[in-house]
C-alpha cells in the first residue's frame, strides 16, 4: 500500500524530471530529444510492475500517472515538433510546476473544500494553485505574437484547468501537455478569435453543468457532451458546432416536453455517455475526415448523419405525445406509443421535419446557398436512416440483448445504443445511393 513517503518521492521525481526536460530542450537537438523521451517511456512501462520501483510509480493503487507522463510529453513534443520550442516548454512547465503546486496546496486541510467532475475529487486550494501558477507561466513565457495577449492567456488557462480537473488515475499527466499542445497548434493553423472562443467555452461548460443538475445527462454524459462541444468549437470551427448544438438543444427540449406531458418520472430519460456518443460518433468521424482530406463529401456525410439522429430523436419524443398508439413493423400490429420498432403519423412527420431543418440550415451554413435538389437528397437520406433505425430496433435489438457486454440499465452500452449507431451509420449510404440515382 502506498504511503506518504512514496507520494513525496514521486512528486520530487516528477518535478526534477520536468526541469531536466526543459533544460534539455535548450541544449539537445530535437531528434535526440525524441529518442530520450522514447527511452524514458520504455523505462516507465518496463519497470511499472516491479516492486523495487513501487516508490516511483505507486502513489495509489489505481494511479497510472507515471505511464501517462512520458506518453503526454511525447505527444506534446510531436504535435509541436514544427512549432517554436517555447510552446513545448510551456506544456512541460505547466505539467511540472502547476501540477506540483496543485498537489502541495491540496495537502492543506484547513478550510479546503473539494468537488468532483468525473470520478476523483479535486481540492479547491489545489485548483486555485494550479490556475495561478499556470497563469504566471503563460504570461511570462508565451512567445510573440501571443505574449501579453490577455484574452489568449485566459483561454489557454481555462483549457488547462479543464484538462486538470477532468483527469483521473493520473491522466492529467497526459491531458495537460497533449491538450495544451493541440490548442497551440490549432490556433497557429486557424487564428480564431480568443474572446469569442472563451465565451463559447464558458457557455458550453455552464450548459453541460445545467444538464447534469437537471438530470437530463449523467455525470459522464454531461462531461462527454462538453468535450464534444470543445472539439467542434476549436478544431473544425464554429460552423460545425451550430448543427450539433441544434441537435442537442432540440433533443433536450422535446425530451423534457415528452416527460412533462406524459407525466414521466424526472430523470427516467437521462442520457449517459454511451447514448451521447451513439448519436454523435459518426458525425465526429466525418468532421475529422474532412479536416484530414479537405474533401466536401465528408461535409455532406456530416450533415446527413446529424439529420438522421435528429430525426430519430424527434420521432421518439414527439410521436408518443401526438399519437397514443404506434404500428409495429415487426408484427404489423398496433402497440402503445413508444414501442420498439413502432411508427406513428406524428413521429414520422416529426422525423421528416427534423431531417429537412437540419439539412437546409446546415447546407446554407457550409456552402452559403440553398441547393434544393441536394437539400432534398440530404433530407430524404436522413429520414430513411431514421426508418432503418426503426427496423433494426424491431428485428435486431432483442438479439443484441443476448450479448454479454450489453447493459439494459445504468451507464453501460445498451442494445438501443448499438441500434442507434448502426441506423444512423446508414445515412451516408442512402445519401450516396440517392445522389447516384438522381
Amino acid at each position: 500500500m502506498p504511503n506518504k513517503k512514496s507520494h513525496v518521492i514521486r512528486k520530487t521525481v516528477h518535478l526534477v524530471t520536468g526541469c531536466m526536460i526543459i533544460a534539455l530542450s535548450f541544449i539537445v537537438e530535437r531528434n535526440i530529444l525524441l529518442i530520450l523521451f522514447l527511452t524514458g517511456a520504455l523505462f516507465a512501462f518496463l519497470t511499472y510492475n516491479f516492486r523495487q520501483f513501487n516508490a516511483l510509480h505507486k502513489t495509489s493503487d489505481s494511479s497510472l500517472g507515471t505511464l501517462f507522463y512520458p506518453v503526454g510529453v511525447i505527444f506534446s513534443f510531436l504535435i509541436l515538433y514544427n512549432q517554436p520550442p517555447d510552446y513545448f516548454r510551456i506544456t512541460v512547465m505547466v505539467l511540472t510546476f502547476s501540477d506540483t503546486a496543485a498537489w502541495l496546496a491540496g495537502r492543506i486541510l484547513r478550510f479546503n473544500g473539494s468537488f468532483r467532475i468525473l470520478t476523483e475529487r479535486k481540492s479547491m486550494y489545489g485548483t486555485i494553485a494550479f490556475s495561478v501558477t499556470t497563469l504566471v507561466i503563460l504570461y511570462f513565457f508565451l512567445p510573440s505574437p501571443m505574449a501579453g495577449n490577455l484574452t489568449y492567456i485566459l483561454l489557454a488557462l481555462f483549457l488547462s484547468v479543464n484538462m486538470e480537473v477532468i483527469s483521473f488515475r493520473g491522466s492529467d499527466n497526459f491531458t495537460i501537455p497533449a491538450g495544451l499542445a493541440l490548442f497551440f497548434l490549432t490556433y497557429e493553423n486557424h487564428f480564431f478569435d480568443p474572446a469569442f472562443l472563451l465565451a463559447g467555452l464558458l457557455v458550453l461548460s455552464s450548459g453541460s453543468y445545467l444538464l447534469k443538475r437537471l438530470n437530463i445527462l449523467s455525470r459522464a454524459g454531461s462531461l462527454s457532451a462538453y468535450l464534444l462541444g470543445v472539439y467542434f468549437l476549436i478544431v473544425p470551427g464554429f460552423i460545425w458546432i451550430v448543427p450539433v448544438l441544434f441537435f442537442f438543444i432540440s433533443s433536450v427540449f422535446f425530451t423534457n416536453l415528452n416527460t412533462r406531458l406524459l407525466k414521466k418520472e424526472r430523470g427516467l430519460n437521462r442520457r449517459n455517455v454511451w447514448q451521447v456518443f451513439a448519436n454523435i460518433i459518426w458525425a465526429l468521424l466525418s468532421s475529422a475526415m474532412f479536416m484530414v482530406t479537405g474533401n466536401d463529401i465528408f461535409i455532406y456525410f456530416f450533415i446527413v448523419l446529424l439529420a438522421a439522429v435528429t430525426a430519430d430523436t424527434w420521432a421518439s419524443e414527439i410521436g408518443p405525445v401526438i399519437n397514443k398508439r404506434s404500428f409495429s413493423v415487426a408484427d404489423f400490429k398496433m402497440h402503445p406509443a413508444g414501442f420498439t420498432g413502432g411508427i406513428s403519423p406524428g413521429g414520422t412527420t416529426a422525423a421528416l421535419a427534423a431531417s429537412a431543418i437540419i439539412s437546409a440550415t446546415s447546407f446554407y451554413l457550409f456552402f452559403g446557398e440553398y441547393n434544393f435538389s441536394m437539400i432534398t437528397v440530404l433530407s430524404i437520406s436522413g429520414f430513411l436512416a431514421c426508418f432503418a433505425d426503426t427496423f433494426l430496433g424491431a428485428f435486431a435489438e432483442e438479439k443484441f440483448m443476448k450479448w454479454r457486454f450489453m447493459s439494459l440499465k445504468g451507464d453501460g452500452l445498451s442494445p438501443n445504443d448499438v441500434v442507434n449507431i448502426l441506423g444512423s451509420g446508414m445515412a451516408p449510404l442512402f445519401f450516396l445511393l440517392l445522389t447516384y440515382l438522381v
